[in-house]
């Protein structure tokens, strides 16, 4: 409850500073704006990995490969970090830009899931 009330303190005095500055200084609202973001996911992320070792143990509770967690939680991450990258982006009026780094994250994520694909696919084919 503390983490989200510090966020959403960071992310409300974000915003008005950035629309307090837009009129007389946009590159200023723009820093501010950027400042803010990184912020918040620092504070995200520090908490990340705590998360993170939770979903581990659960899933080797259940006896799941190592492997594939890791590569799931892998493929998570990076398009948690693909989006809140691409929404700055986006922020900073380059929504062009965005869009062909969230499609190029989508591809990248795609290449990462072959793998469990595959096994998947193995794991069916043996049954019949």
């Amino acid at each position: 409850m503390e983490l989200i009330a510090k966020i959403m303190g960071i992310a409300v005095i974000g915003a008005m500073l950035a629309v307090f500055l837009k009129e007389k200084t946009p590159q200023f609202s723009m820093a501010v704006s950027l400042v803010t973001g990184i912020l918040i996911f620092t504070l995200i992320a520090a908490r990340l990995e705590s998360v993170i070792s939770q979903v581990k143990t659960m899933i080797a509770d259940v006896g799941m490969e190592a492997e594939t967690v890791n590569l799931v939680l892998k493929i998570c991450g990076l398009g948690m970090i693909a989006e809140f990258f691409c929404n700055l982006i986006a922020d900073a009026g380059e929504v062009a830009i965005a869009k062909k780094a969230e499609l190029s994250a989508k591809v990248v994520m795609f290449l990462m899931i072959l793998p469990l694909m595959g096994k998947v696919v193995n794991t069916v084919w043996s049954l019949f």
